[in-house]
């Protein structure tokens, strides 16, 4: 909720969903993931709009990004980065265990940060114990200052004795403790930051839990190896003469007693029940004493719960028979009443006041909370209405949208309606967005089984790419809508020609004039070509000549129809290769590798590819795009714009690399001669259109379903996008396809 005075309070969100080999980042704010790998580290970080989060708007600024893995790859995901972080984690030497060790000591700071180390398994995750982080030179301090246990206290009343050359010496451990105050009472100790006062005998005591056993925050100690090596029967200091004994402390010494089959490492001094060295005897454990004011505290308090416990016995009591009192004694005459009936009283008495209770909310209660949260969305849409500056005008409606949501919930009016066409009429101003009317496509809906990952249409027909099963289905408009044609084949398989097919990865519409009269031009990982044809034709397979360097992995293609030529991208590969069309159509020469020497960073991040004639465009999964020109100059190397920058015309927005309200995941351009370029957001089903330039991407506004259509468009996420040449949208949701065809 906001104040109305310009307060807000924004939160960042940082989500790791990994899947397979595949890791899915959701980020909201000025959070920071790096990825470290083998060939190069990543860092992803919204540093074009820092002050976007959560609250800021009605739209939650969420940022997408994925990243694939390998064993051995390291992830680090912070809300705040400190700042000596971004040196360690961009450092040549990213070892682990040194990443787990040095992130924590190298900041004082409160952390919120996870590290994570991928490995080779059955998806199981293992969460390693805590570590304490120390710098190299807290590490060589703690290993040349070695103290007596008189010192580790630090108390000024009890001179630590010097210690003899074959004592074994204590080392003053490193504090567990984060914040600028040790939590436990040993830190404290250590740290000299307590005034206490320890007798010898609490000394003694305080030593031992520290180096022996759990420590009071919670940690186990175990004896430093400096007195592990020494041998347990080293003598120790001898009392100064004159010395009263009750008020110097001996020094400690190591001792080792079997506990459970296992050898534990103690401290004790001579005199406190410690035989002296040679003696034979069952070592006596070493017990603190509890102070005098520590019992006299524990028996007040035994005391006083036992008082409240006879007054509450005591009381119940007398409750009990008083209330016996309260009920009319029946006459002898009356009956009396049965289980039966008292059952029946139990049930129809409650049923009948709830009933009553019910009746007088929904004739009133009802009403009164529909009119308050009304008037509260009107007031809301006045002061939206007086405002001038777009960040002030959007909070005004968003709230009035809020409360007529409320409202919603007791009381369905046409004003209310009214109202809310206003509100979101006037934020769809603000975001460039025009409302379309989409209705379901394909007679009958889609199968459940159907995984639709990518669309291409035509004038009359409609072709789905099935990524559960690697094949093409096709849909023809009719007088109802499109419906299927189940005579058709474009899938993989071995064909005529002797040309085996595997999965297809892609598609897109043929050319209206082609040697081979196909409507459908598929690919397959391997590059394969498969012009596929409407029911009762075969489709016809094509092997691509293999480049020189070979394939590393296809992931899609991109066809330019003025020209014809074949654009195939390989993104482990770091290349697009282009085939240039033979004689007859086809495509049997070599390819040619499309980059020069500047080829554009972090290729294996590419996730769609189009071109129009004259550039040629990739989209990433952080959701911004490369633009690289098509056309060549003599003596001029191809150049491409990564990132192109995205002018966002909208008020209280900035150019920047990426849209920071939207995830793209597929882009298209429309046929001439508007070839605009669309890119679609799955999560908000919104089409961004777009005035492509060489080096830049010119925001012209933005689709999405009508008001009436959202509640069934909304019900899950939308998966793919497709424009036909007669500017007709289609959308896929799941076991449905919708299309719009009023697209200006």
């Amino acid at each position: 909720r906001t104040t109305g005075k310009g307060q807000y309070v924004v939160g960042r969100l940082l989500l790791g969903v990994p899947r397979g080999a595949q890791f899915f980042m959701a980020l909201c704010g000025p959070v920071h993931v790096y990825h470290l790998a083998q060939e190069g580290s990543q860092h992803f970080h919204e540093s074009q709009n820092g002050r976007s989060g959560l609250g800021a708007s009605q739209i939650t600024p969420i940022h997408f990004a994925q990243v694939d893995l390998h064993a051995g790859d390291v992830l680090a995901l912070c809300s705040v980065l400190p700042p000596a972080w971004e040196s360690l984690l961009n450092a040549e030497q990213r070892n682990f265990d040194l990443l787990r060790r040095d992130l924590p000591a190298s900041t004082s700071d409160d952390l919120n940060a996870v590290l994570v180390r991928v490995q080779a398994g059955k998806g199981v995750l293992k969460i390693l114990p805590g570590v304490v982080g120390t710098s190299e030179a807290s590490t060589a301090a703690g290993k040349q200052e070695k103290v007596s246990p008189v010192a580790l206290v630090g108390a000024e009343e009890f001179p630590a004795p010097v210690a003899a050359p074959d004592q074994p010496a204590l080392v003053v451990p490193v504090s567990r403790v984060a914040s600028e105050k040790p939590a436990s009472r040993f830190s404290r100790l250590l740290s000299g930051e307590s005034d206490e006062v320890l007798a010898p005998d609490g000394l003694a005591g305080l030593a031992l839990d520290a180096l022996a056993g759990p420590s009071p925050d919670g940690l186990t100690g175990s004896a430093p190896p400096e007195l592990a090596s020494e041998p347990a029967q080293a003598a120790g200091p001898a009392i100064p003469s004159g010395t009263d004994p009750a008020q110097t402390v001996r020094p400690a010494r190591l001792i080792t007693r079997p506990a459970g089959g296992k050898t534990r490492q103690v401290i004790s001094r001579p005199g406190k029940g410690i035989p002296p060295p040679g003696v034979s005897s069952e070592t006596p454990e070493i017990m603190r004493l509890t102070p005098q004011r520590k019992q006299q505290a524990f028996r007040g308090m035994a005391k006083w719960l036992r008082g409240v416990q006879v007054f509450t016995r005591t009381t119940s009591e007398k409750i009990k028979a008083f209330l016996p009192n309260l009920l009319p004694n029946l006459r002898d005459d009356e009956p009396r009443l049965t289980g039966v009936s008292m059952s029946f009283i139990a049930i129809v008495i409650p049923l009948l006041v709830v009933t009553a209770a019910l009746t007088f909310y929904n004739r009133h209660g009802r009403a009164a909370s529909y009119q308050e949260n009304f008037d509260q969305a009107w007031a809301a849409s006045v002061w939206a209405s007086s405002q001038t500056h777009p960040a002030e005008v959007r909070v005004g409606w968003e709230r009035t949208l809020y409360y007529l949501n409320i409202a919603d919930d007791f009381q369905e009016t046409d004003e209310l309606e009214e109202l809310r066409q206003r509100a979101q009429l006037a934020l769809d101003n603000l975001d460039g967005i025009l409302r379309l009317d989409f209705t379901p496509a394909i007679v009958g809906g889609l199968s459940t089984a159907v995984e639709v990952t990518r669309m291409a249409a035509t004038n009359t027909d409609l072709y789905i790419l099935d990524g559960a099963h690697g094949n093409v289905l096709r849909f023809y408009l009719g007088s109802l809508g499109y419906q299927a044609d189940t005579q058709f084949e474009c899938g993989p398989g071995l064909y005529d020609n002797g040309v085996r097919v595997g999965e297809i990865i892609d598609i897109a519409a043929a050319p209206r004039v082609n040697t081979l009269d196909a409507t459908l031009i598929a690919l397959d990982s391997t590059g394969t070509l498969l012009l596929c044809r409407p029911s009762p034709g075969a489709p016809t397979a094509v092997p691509l000549a293999t480049p020189s360097l070979g394939w590393r992995g296809i992931s899609g293609f991109a066809l330019d129809i003025s020209s014809g030529y074949l654009y195939v991208l390989d993104p482990p590969g770091n290349a697009v290769w282009y085939y240039a069309p033979d004689q007859f159509g086809g495509y049997s020469t070599l390819p040619v590798m499309f980059f020069g020497s500047q080829i554009p960073a972090n290729m294996p991040a590419v996730i769609d590819m189009v071109t129009n004639g004259a550039d040629l465009y990739l989209l990433y999964n952080d959701g911004h795009v490369s633009a690289c020109t098509l056309l060549e100059f003599e003596g001029v190397p191809k150049r491409c714009s990564d990132p192109a920058q995205f002018m966002d015309n909208r008020p209280d927005r900035a150019p920047g690399g990426v849209i920071t309200d939207a995830f793209f995941t597929h882009m298209t351009f429309a046929d001439p001669p508007d070839q605009a370029l669309y890119l679609f957001d799955p999560l908000a089903q919104a089409v961004y259109r777009f005035s492509p330039r060489p080096d830049s991407l010119i925001l012209q506004g933005q689709f999405r379903a009508a008001d009436e259509d959202r509640a069934k468009m909304l019900v899950s996420q939308a998966t793919a996008m497709t424009i036909s040449p007669n500017r007709y949208i289609f959308i896929s949701v799941s076991g449905q396809g919708y299309y719009a065809t009023d697209v200006p």
